[in-house]
């Protein structure tokens, strides 16, 4: 689906092939977040993470092995991910731009996410950090392609749209996943009997009832607990595991909330700009083993 929108694209130059594309770039994408997990599935998580400009070499390192593990810790490669842009450590003090400004204009910054993404990955792979592999020809022979088809201008410019939606619609949803104020209090964090509760303080969850077939709207990252919790789970089982979740944390008593998207896009907002754990130093491990 999305090779048969960038040939839309191509053929017509439009800005409704451009958001086509940039929405089934998204879908795909989400996609290659599942199968980076898995490891039966690499070369399906090539197709997808890469064919859209990750890299999912980096991803399977960083995300699975830094993200999963030490989640809203200083381990975590997502900890400074958008850092100095869009500060999510709320330990530290914001300045006057960070705290005022740059939240309230978030999806301007995360329309670039995918260029910084994969000009860091290059640069690695160029001081030799990183494995050289053909996958990451991909997104300057899309870019290429369409400015020579269509001149630098407009080419470019439609290019950048598609990837501006998709980079605004995925990193949004991921960033609302760990940075509401629940997910940012240390002192809730810190005192975790373990890693299992810590991942339930720290990822945020919203429309949950919702079936797999419907829950593509939201890139299928609503059920972000489950997955932290059981990451080499396929993410079509996981409204199935959701219920199983909700009863098991009532069953033992541990805290679980959810809240709407909205409420939780406002809380991530608002923790761009204020920290929720000012100068409280985080412990890696839950319950501080």
């Amino acid at each position: 689906l999305m090779v048969s929108c960038y040939a839309w694209l191509l053929s017509s130059a439009s800005v409704p092939s451009a958001i086509a594309f940039g929405l089934t770039s998204a879908w795909l994408g989400a996609f290659g977040h599942n199968w980076v997990h898995q490891s039966k599935y690499r070369f399906w998580a090539y197709l997808s993470l890469d064919m859209i400009g990750f890299s999912s070499d980096g991803w399977f390192r960083e995300h699975n092995l830094q993200h999963h593990m030490y989640t809203n810790t200083p381990w975590d490669n997502h900890y400074e991910g958008t850092a100095p842009f869009l500060v999510t450590d709320p330990t530290i003090e914001r300045n006057w731009i960070q705290a005022y400004v740059l939240p309230y204009v978030n999806p301007i910054i995360l329309s670039f996410g995918l260029y910084g993404n994969y000009f860091f990955n290059l640069t690695e792979m160029i001081k030799g950090n990183e494995k050289i592999t053909p996958w990451k020809a991909v997104l300057p022979l899309e870019i290429g392609i369409m400015a020579w088809r269509w001149g630098a201008w407009r080419g470019l410019s439609l290019m950048y749209l598609s990837h501006a939606i998709l980079c605004v619609y995925y990193f949004t949803m991921a960033l609302m996943n760990h940075n509401t104020e629940k997910c940012l209090d240390v002192s809730k964090r810190n005192s975790a009997k373990d890693w299992g509760e810590a991942q339930l303080h720290v990822s945020a969850d919203w429309s949950v009832g919702l079936p797999f077939h419907r829950a593509f709207i939201y890139l299928w990252l609503n059920y972000h607990t489950v997955h932290h919790l059981f990451p080499l789970v396929d993410m079509s089982h996981h409204p199935a595991i959701q219920r199983i979740l909700i009863r098991t944390c009532k069953e033992f008593g541990v805290e679980y909330s959810v809240k709407s998207p909205l409420e939780i896009y406002r809380q991530m907002v608002r923790t761009f700009g204020t920290p929720m754990s000012l100068m409280e130093e985080i412990t890696v491990y839950g319950g501080g083993i």
